[in-house]
């Protein structure tokens, strides 16, 4: 890519030392770099200095959420588009080109996504929308043949207009994990944005893998789940559809969390026991943003 690119890349890291150097590998050295970190215990920092001594580093001193850090960050981008990577992302060779010449052939694109691959070779797409419907009776998975709009792109890798990104007020801080992508979507399209997959754009993404190994994470990361989905039902169709979510998931977590306790799976009481959390917390009046995380 020629050295007046279009596109900066935002990445945002938790405890994100087992990932960042490959993430940061494959972005080439004339793209500007902005990385946010969200007061890890480990050498992230130390880690992507060393690689790249160069780029902007905003080490924050709290844990602020992946959407509140990913405006930090965008925040700082000059160029007219930004790709928020995953730190367990890593850019294939072209993938930034397809990226900006796509952008360019859509101007009405506010936020374009390249085809993401898991570890296992499987392209991350066409998960349904929150609130959106499928066009293909079924719900079945649709693997688009060349460039086409969604409903819904994942957050792995996303870049944005930032001229749209900025007219929708940009991720919302009140979600600390969780729906931040499907939110921003939703608000994108409704502002009248296409999100577009760009096919000729790949990247390669390690699910899960940004905080692994954070002590207690599985729990909070659950707990969170469970409370941006309240959060987002309120927020899109109102409190009273929230509640009349919640109400059931309590009795459904609560059920299920007890009989994995019983049964001594640690790892699916922890899944249900964190959604039960967040639900309950949710209903509570609990701001997800006062939840800290474990560190490593």
């Amino acid at each position: 890519m020629a050295d007046a690119t279009p596109i900066s890349v935002v990445t945002v890291t938790y405890n994100s030392a087992r990932v960042i150097a490959d993430c940061l590998a494959g972005i080439p050295r004339a793209i500007p770099v902005v990385l946010v970190d969200n007061d890890s215990g480990d050498e992230t920092v130390a880690i992507a200095r060393a690689i790249r001594p160069e780029m902007r580093i905003l080490p924050l001193g709290d844990n602020r959420g992946f959407g509140a850090g990913a405006n930090l960050g965008l925040a700082e981008v000059t160029t007219p588009m930004g790709l928020l990577l995953n730190p367990d992302a890593r850019l294939r060779p072209g993938a930034l080109d397809a990226l900006a010449a796509a952008a360019a052939r859509y101007p009405e694109a506010g936020l374009l996504a390249p085809c993401s691959w898991d570890g296992s070779g499987r392209l991350e797409f066409g998960r349904q929308p929150l609130f959106g419907a499928w066009s293909e009776a079924g719900g079945k998975e649709v693997i688009p043949d060349g460039d086409c709009c969604a409903l819904y792109l994942a957050g792995s890798a996303m870049c944005f207009r930032l001229e749209a990104f900025a007219g929708v007020g940009g991720f919302d801080e009140a979600i600390f994990l969780y729906f931040e992508d499907d939110d921003v979507c939703l608000r994108l399209a409704h502002a009248g944005w296409s999100l577009v997959h760009v096919a000729d754009a790949h990247v390669d993404h390690l699910a899960g893998r940004s905080s692994d190994g954070v002590a207690g994470l599985d729990y909070w990361k659950h707990w969170h789940q469970g409370w941006s989905r309240l959060h987002m039902e309120a927020k899109h169709h109102g409190r009273a559809a929230a509640l009349a979510l919640a109400l059931p998931r309590l009795a459904l977590f609560a059920m299920k969390a007890g009989t994995y306790r019983l049964l001594g799976a640690e790892a699916k009481h922890r899944r249900y026991g964190g959604r039960l959390g967040g639900t309950w917390g949710y209903l509570a009046g609990r701001q997800a943003r006062s939840v800290r995380l474990g560190r490593s």
